[in-house]
């Protein structure tokens, strides 16, 4: 299915033993919502479409077995602000990858998957306990 006019990912649900799914160079940048889980499909190759970011991308995690998964040259890519930084998201998503991008996962990767995630945990309790000192400080209404 590579190198042609396929914009959204949807109508897959009749092809339960698909295991490759080859989309390089087409125009994709929207997964349908009720796209049924492929409980066979292994890998994935979305590399020149335009999938904007890792909350679409991430519709493609429900795929029990998918390990295999390229999203070069596509926004989501292009405007991480590092490539590792988006290893380490998609890892956060989805531990089970095996391979991003060509990548193969290692123990660093996930070791910066685990860090950021602490991280990004660490910086959403300081704003909510930010918020909850701002809350407590405002004066009272009679």
């Amino acid at each position: 299915m590579a190198n042609n006019a396929v914009t959204v990912l949807s109508g897959w649900e009749g092809l339960p033993a698909l295991k490759k799914l080859h989309l390089r160079r087409n125009k994709i940048e929207k997964i349908d919502e009720e796209l049924p889980p492929l409980e066979n499909l292994e890998y994935i190759n979305l590399r020149a479409n335009k999938i904007p970011n890792m909350e679409t991308l991430e519709k493609l995690f429900k795929n029990p077995i998918l390990r295999d998964i390229s999203v070069l040259n596509n926004p989501v890519e292009q405007n991480s602000s590092s490539f590792n930084i988006l290893v380490a998201e998609v890892l956060i998503k989805n531990p089970k990858i095996k391979r991003f991008c060509k990548l193969e996962i290692s123990e660093t990767n996930q070791l910066e998957a685990v860090n950021l995630k602490k991280f990004k945990w660490i910086k959403s309790e300081e704003e909510r306990k930010r918020k909850a000192a701002e809350e407590a400080a405002k004066p009272k209404d009679e």
